[in-house]
C-alpha cells in the first residue's frame, strides 16, 4: 500500500487593521469649549432639566417593569403548579400501568414499586400514593379478614354501616404515622370524595376531588387538601362504553395532598415571591379561598403598600376548575425613595459627562466589528469547501496539531467519524495523540490489539458489537497529522463468504465429479464385464444426477442472491393443491404407504409462486423419507393459525427421524449444512437454506423443532389472502389421507 502525497497546508494570514482616525481636533475643540464662560452654568441647567426628566421617565419605566415582573411571575407561579399537577398525574398512570402489567398488585409489590418511585423525593409536596379498592357488600368479610391476615389486626372498612357500596385504602406509602390513619377508609362514603371518584370511574381519566379535611390530619397543623384519583379497570384497559366501565371497576389508583404543603413542595423558597388565593369555582359561595399565599407564609403586607397589579387566571386541572388570584404592588420597584433620587440625579450628570467618550468607542467598536466580519466571512468563503468534502467524504477524519515539542492533540472530527464510533462531535477533542491512541486500543477486542497511531498504516478491528474492520492511513505536514479510517467491514465480510463458499462447493462437487471420473475410465477398459460395466454406467448416472441437481441448486441460490423475488410469477391458489401435488411427486407404487395427509377444514388461499411452493414442499417431504426410517410414517398437517394481527397457511412435515440437536438446529438453515455428516444419506445441504429463502420473499415464516433420536417437525406459514372471486373450493375432507412414498 504506496502511502499518499503529503497534504497541503493553508494559511490564513491576517492583515492590520488600518489605524483609527485620529481625534486630537475634536478634543482640542472640546477642551476649547470647556474654558469658554458660562459653560459650567449651561452644563448645569442642562444636566438639571436632563435629571427631572429622567427621574419621571425612569419612576415610569420602574412600575412598567414591575407590572412586567409581576406578570412574568405569575405566569411561572401558574405554569409550575400546572406542571407539576400533570407530573403527579402521570405517577398515577404509571401506577394504573403497573396493574395492567401484574393483573393483581400485592402490598409488598406496591411497596417496592412506591420505594423505586419515591414519590415524596421525587414529587414534592404529595401525601402519599395509594390504592383504594372497589367491593361489594358481599365482599366486605372476606376482604377484612384477608387485610388482618396481612398484620393490620385492628382492620375495619369505616365508617361502618350498611352502604350500596364500598372503597377501601388498602395500599398507602408511605406507610408512616400520618398515613396509618387512612387504611381501610370508605373514601365513597363522604360525598365529595365521592363525585371525584365516580367521576373517574365513568370517564376512564384523571379527576381531581373538591377541598375537604383529610383523615390523615391529627389535629396540629390542620390544612385544607384535595384528593386526585385515576380508575383502575379489571383487565387493565379501559373498557369503551359507561355500562363496561361501571361493571369492570376494580379501584382506584390515588394520591392526596395538604394544600399548604403541595404549594410548598410546587414553590419551594419562592413560595413568598407573589401574593396568591386560590379558590374553587364549584364553591357554592364562590367567595372562600382554600389557600392564601400570605396567610400560609404568615407575612404581612407593609403599611401604605397599594395593590396597584391584580390578575385572575383560571386553571383546569383533572376536571376541576381553579381560580387564582395574584397581588402585586408598584411601590415594591418603583424609585420612590431619596436615595434613588440621588443616585438617579448623579447617574444622569455622570452619563451626560461621559456620552461623547462612549459614543467614541462604540463607533469604534462598530467599525472594528465590520471589519473582522468581512474579513472572517472572506476566510470562509476561502474554506467552505474544506468544511463540504469533511462533512461529505465517507471515510472518518482525525486532526492533530502540533502543541509542544512532539505533543500533538486532537482539533478536528468530521461527521463520519462520530458516527462510527457513536461519539458526539466534541467528545476527545483536546486529548492527546497518546490519550486517543489508548481509546482506541480499549476498543478492539481482548485477543487483538490497535496498531499505534504513530505507524501511518494499519487495520483496526473493533470489537463491537458489531465487529468492524477500519483500514487506517496517515498524513503529515509540517504541525498536522491527519488520520483517514475507511470501513472495509462489508468488503472483508463479502471475501470471507466468498472464499468459504468456494471452498465447500468445490468439496461439495469434488466427490461425484471423482465418482464419475474414476467409472467413466474404467468404462473406457474394453475387457470390463458386462456386469461391472452396466454397475459403472449407472452408478455414473447416478452421480451425474447428484452435480445435475447440486449445480441446479446453487443456480436457484445464485439466482435468489441476485435477483430475490424479481422472478417469482405470483398467482392465487389453494395450497392444498400443492401439498398433494408435492406429496404425489415422490410415490413410489412399489412401496407401502409413509406419508399421511391430514387437511385443516377450510381452504389455503394465498397468494405466492405456485411452482417454487412446490419445490419447497417437495424439499420438505424428501427430507422427511430420507432422514426417517423405511418403516416409519411422514405426516404433512396444514393448518391456519392466526398470529400477528393475521392468519396463515400452515404446512407441516413431521418425520420420525434421526432428528438434530441445538447445535445442529441453530446451524439447519446453513448452506451445505447436514445433519448426517457420514454421507450415508444422499443430498447437497442446500434444499433448506432455499426453501428458507424462498418462504421470506414471500413474507411467511420457516420453524423448524426437532430433538436427537425422535424426529424433526418443519412448519412454512404464508399470509393468507382472500378468495379469486367467482371461485369457492370444497372443504378439505377432515379425515387423514394415506399416500404411498
Amino acid at each position: 500500500m504506496t502511502r499518499p502525497p503529503d497534504m497541503e497546508v493553508i494559511e490564513h494570514h491576517r492583515q492590520a487593521a488600518p489605524p483609527p482616525p485620529s481625534g486630537a481636533d475634536s478634543l482640542d475643540w472640546l477642551n476649547n469649549w470647556l474654558q469658554r464662560p458660562g459653560t459650567a452654568t449651561t452644563i448645569l441647567v442642562l444636566s438639571l432639566l436632563l435629571t427631572g426628566l429622567a427621574w419621571l421617565g425612569t419612576r415610569h419605566f420602574a412600575i412598567d417593569d414591575a407590572r412586567q415582573r409581576f406578570e412574568r411571575r405569575a405566569d411561572e407561579v401558574q405554569g409550575r403548579i400546572e406542571r407539576r399537577m400533570a407530573s403527579y398525574e402521570t405517577l398515577l398512570r404509571d401506577g394504573v400501568a403497573l396493574f395492567a402489567s401484574q393483573g393483581e398488585v400485592t402490598r409488598e409489590s406496591w411497596r417496592r414499586y412506591a420505594q423505586m418511585v419515591q414519590p415524596e423525593t421525587r414529587y414534592p409536596g404529595i401525601q402519599g400514593f395509594g390504592v383504594s379498592r372497589l367491593l361489594r357488600p358481599s365482599e366486605l368479610a372476606a376482604h377484612e379478614a384477608a387485610q388482618r391476615a396481612e398484620g393490620f389486626r385492628s382492620y375495619q372498612v369505616r365508617p361502618a354501616g350498611g352502604r350500596d357500596a364500598y372503597s377501601a385504602i388498602v395500599y398507602l406509602e408511605p406507610l408512616d404515622k400520618r398515613n396509618l390513619r387512612a387504611i381501610g377508609f370508605d373514601m365513597m362514603s363522604e360525598p365529595t370524595r365521592r363525585a371525584a371518584m365516580e367521576r373517574a370511574r365513568d370517564s376512564g381519566e384523571a379527576a381531581l376531588s373538591g377541598i375537604v379535611t383529610l383523615v390523615q390530619e391529627d389535629g396540629k397543623n390542620v390544612q385544607k387538601g384535595f384528593l386526585l384519583y385515576l380508575p383502575v379497570y379489571h383487565g387493565g384497559a379501559m373498557p369503551a362504553t359507561l355500562e363496561g366501565r361501571r361493571k369492570l371497576l376494580l379501584g382506584w389508583v390515588y394520591a392526596p395532598f395538604r394544600v399548604t404543603d403541595l404549594m410548598q413542595g410546587i414553590l419551594g423558597k419562592d413560595v413568598d415571591s407573589i401574593a396568591f388565593r386560590i379558590r374553587d369555582q364549584a364553591d357554592p359561595t364562590g367567595q372562600s379561598a382554600f389557600y392564601d399565599s400570605a396567610a400560609a407564609t404568615a407575612s404581612k403586607a407593609r403599611p401604605g403598600r397599594m395593590k396597584a397589579f391584580e390578575r385572575q387566571v383560571q386553571l383546569q386541572l383533572a376536571g376541576r376548575h381553579w381560580a387564582v388570584q395574584f397581588n402585586g404592588s408598584e411601590a415594591d420597584s418603583a424609585a420612590d425613595t431619596w436615595q434613588s433620587n440621588l443616585v438617579a440625579l448623579a447617574g444622569v450628570s455622570t452619563d451626560l459627562l461621559l456620552y461623547w467618550s462612549i459614543a467614541q468607542l462604540a463607533r469604534r467598536k462598530r467599525h472594528a466589528e465590520q471589519e473582522t466580519e468581512l474579513r472572517s466571512a472572506e476566510a470562509d468563503r476561502r474554506t467552505a469547501w474544506l468544511d463540504a468534502v469533511s462533512d461529505l467524504s465517507p471515510n472518518a477524519t482525525l486532526v492533530f496539531d502540533r502543541t509542544g515539542q512532539d505533543l500533538h492533540r486532537l482539533v478536528f472530527t468530521n461527521p463520519t467519524f462520530s458516527q462510527l464510533f457513536e461519539l458526539r462531535p466534541d467528545d476527545l477533542l483536546g486529548l492527546s495523540e497518546e490519550a486517543v491512541n489508548e481509546w482506541l486500543s480499549g476498543l478492539v477486542g481482548e485477543d487483538a490489539t490497535a496498531p499505534p497511531l504513530a505507524w501511518s498504516e494499519g487495520t483496526v478491528v473493533l470489537a463491537g458489537p458489531p465487529v468492524r474492520v477500519l483500514e487506517r492511513r496517515m498524513r503529515e505536514s509540517g504541525q498536522q497529522r491527519v488520520y483517514y479510517f475507511r470501513d472495509t467491514t462489508r468488503e472483508t465480510e463479502v471475501e470471507r463468504l466468498k472464499t468459504q463458499f468456494l471452498t465447500t462447493a468445490a468439496h461439495e462437487l469434488r466427490t461425484p465429479l471423482a465418482s464419475v471420473y474414476g467409472f467413466s475410465e474404467l468404462l473406457m477398459n474394453d475387457k470390463v464385464d458386462p456386469a461391472k460395466r452396466q454397475r459403472a454406467v449407472a452408478i455414473v448416472h447416478r452421480q451425474a444426477g447428484v452435480l445435475k441437481h447440486l449445480v441446479d441448486e446453487l443456480l436457484d441460490l445464485a439466482r435468489l442472491d441476485s435477483r430475490r423475488d424479481a422472478d417469482f410469477r405470483l398467482g392465487v391458489f389453494n395450497l392444498h393443491h400443492v401439498v398433494r401435488e408435492a406429496v404425489e411427486s415422490v410415490l413410489r407404487p412399489d412401496q407401502a404407504p409413509r406419508v399421511l395427509i391430514a387437511p385443516c377444514d377450510s381452504p389455503l388461499w394465498v397468494q405466492a409462486d405456485m411452482p417454487k411452493m412446490r419445490q419447497v414442499l417437495l424439499n420438505l417431504v424428501s427430507n422427511g423419507l430420507k432422514y426417517s426410517p423405511e418403516d416409519s410414517i411422514v405426516m404433512v398437517r396444514t393448518s391456519v393459525p392466526h398470529s400477528d394481527g393475521r392468519d396463515w397457511a400452515r404446512v407441516s412435515v413431521e418425520d420420525q427421524g434421526i432428528g438434530m440437536s441445538p447445535d445442529e438446529l441453530a446451524r439447519a438453515t446453513e448452506r451445505f449444512f447436514r445433519a448426517d455428516p457420514s454421507g450415508h444419506i444422499p443430498g447437497t445441504g442446500l434444499g433448506l437454506s432455499i426453501a428458507k429463502e424462498i418462504i421470506e420473499l414471500h413474507r411467511g415464516r420457516l420453524h423448524i423443532r426437532s430433538r436427537p433420536g425422535e424426529g424433526t417437525a418443519v412448519s412454512v406459514d404464508l399470509p393468507m389472502c382472500d378468495a379469486p372471486s367467482g371461485r369457492h373450493e370444497p372443504e378439505a375432507p377432515a379425515q387423514r389421507e394415506e399416500v404411498a412414498a
